[in-house]
């Protein structure tokens, strides 16, 4: 695969950096992940590490040297994300109504596929000839209130509740995960993923920024959205992927990183993953069983009512 990358992520005028973004590859697979630590409960920048840590994890494992199914790997890797920051809260003795949360984004590249996942409001774009050809739908109070046709665009810029998500991985409530249809890339596309600190400023000057090199264009967008957003700047994180062929070797921005230096040490909290089991778990597990009893017992199981 050949591809460039480069990221960049802010504080903004807030007191800590909540937002996560990291990258890997292989020779056949690509993950691009971003997180946006919610503010308005305990630790959402652990949140946003477990999530991170978590699907570079799963992908390191299991990309040898590609996923069986990018659609499955996301839909999993998050959802087991999910139930790790529960883990860490439990551990804690933390409520889960006040658990960690973030919001999610991640992208898949194999085969000149693009598989997208996210939850929350947090972005991918994919930019092609300068202009948005795709992005993600946020999950968000006033999406919603734009659908129903009760905001304007424009106006959802201001709402008061524009900050408000409607799902997001930890807490009491189980995550809506949406994964896209794959999308085949072409020559000079550009995939975007970024926290809200940046696209709500900017709005679709974002997508006309990305047309210029990437270590020349985020730097610039970064700046331009701290202006926009004034005294309250929210964090800003952007990773972009500008793609060129499958194949070849990676071009990489010499900022670019594993992580934004904004990385926590935390423990890994899936070990005790509490992930409910599968149909096929299940009968795979009543099977075991009856075979144990009947291998040492002269009764029989009694059948399910």
């Amino acid at each position: 695969m050949r591809f460039t990358v480069s990221h960049d992520s802010r504080l903004g005028k807030r007191q800590m950096n909540q937002d996560r973004l990291a990258w890997a590859h292989t020779d056949e697979a690509l993950l691009l992940v971003l997180c946006d630590g919610m503010g308005g409960h305990r630790h959402g920048e652990i949140a946003a590490q477990i999530v991170v840590d978590h699907c570079l994890r799963v992908f390191k494992h299991a990309a040898r040297p590609r996923l069986d199914d990018p659609h499955r790997f996301l839909s999993d890797s998050l959802l087991d994300a999910h139930w790790a920051i529960n883990n860490y809260a439990s551990l804690r003795a933390i409520p889960l109504d006040d658990a960690p949360r973030t919001t999610c984004v991640a992208c898949v590249i194999q085969d000149s596929l693009a598989t997208i996942a996210h939850t929350g409001d947090s972005r991918v774009y994919l930019i092609r000839n300068g202009q948005t050809h795709t992005r993600t739908y946020d999950h968000s109070r006033v999406q919603m209130l734009i659908d129903s046709g009760e905001l304007t665009e424009e106006q959802a810029q201001h709402h008061p509740q524009r900050n408000l998500v409607i799902t997001c991985l930890g807490g009491d409530v189980p995550p809506r995960i949406d994964v896209a249809q794959a999308i085949r890339l072409e020559a000079a596309d550009t995939i975007a993923l970024c926290s809200d600190g940046v696209w709500g400023p900017l709005g679709e000057q974002l997508s006309a920024g990305l047309v210029y090199p990437l270590e020349r264009a985020i730097p610039t967008l970064l700046d331009r959205a701290e202006v926009l957003a004034g005294p309250s700047c929210d964090n800003l994180s952007l990773i972009a992927l500008r793609w060129e062929s499958e194949s070849g070797r990676p071009q990489i921005d010499e900022k670019t990183g594993a992580l934004t230096g904004q990385d926590t040490l935390i423990e890994d909290f899936t070990r005790t993953l509490p992930r409910p089991l599968t149909e096929q778990e299940i009968a795979g597990a009543i099977a075991t069983v009856k075979n144990q009893l009947a291998s040492t017992h002269s009764f029989k199981p009694a059948s399910p009512k």
